[in-house]
């Protein structure tokens, strides 16, 4: 069985509103009036394949895994799951969201997949170590 945590922890000095479970995509949240004063950010990893290459599905279900089984360790009960798939370099992220929270991590997660060295440095290694990625060409050029 898999099992995460958190991998940011944020406390409040007061209280945040926190909305239902969403997409990161999804314009309209709903403040149901719930609050929290501790907040969790878990980042997930991936390398999609050809026929699974949904990180939108992928995040929400392992958000949804693991908030709900008892291995995972979570220090509150909102947070938000952020999925990166380094294959097809998609981002998401699923889960509760506070006031502000989705701007800043649309931002963020632009930046980041756009121009972060170690997750390119990351990225080519796996590359390398599947064998998907070759420094010569193996066929010779046509002339």
């Amino acid at each position: 069985m898999n099992s995460s945590c958190a991998d940011i922890l944020l406390f409040a000095a007061y209280k945040w509103q926190a909305s239902k479970p969403s997409l990161l995509a999804e314009q309209k949240d709903v403040f149901d009036g719930g609050t929290c004063n501790k907040y969790w950010v878990d980042v997930q990893l991936r390398w999609g394949d050809y026929d699974s290459h949904d990180i939108e599905r992928y995040t929400r279900a392992k958000f949804l895994d693991y908030t709900t089984d008892n291995m995972s360790i979570y220090p509150a009960p909102t947070g938000v799951m952020v999925g990166m798939d380094l294959a097809y370099n998609l981002h998401t992220a699923y889960g509760h969201w506070i006031p502000g929270m989705k701007t800043l991590a649309t931002q963020a997660l632009a930046k980041i997949m756009k121009a972060n060295p170690a997750l390119y440095v990351l990225r080519e290694r796996i590359r390398k170590g599947l064998q998907l990625y070759s420094s010569e060409p193996t066929e010779p050029y046509l002339s």
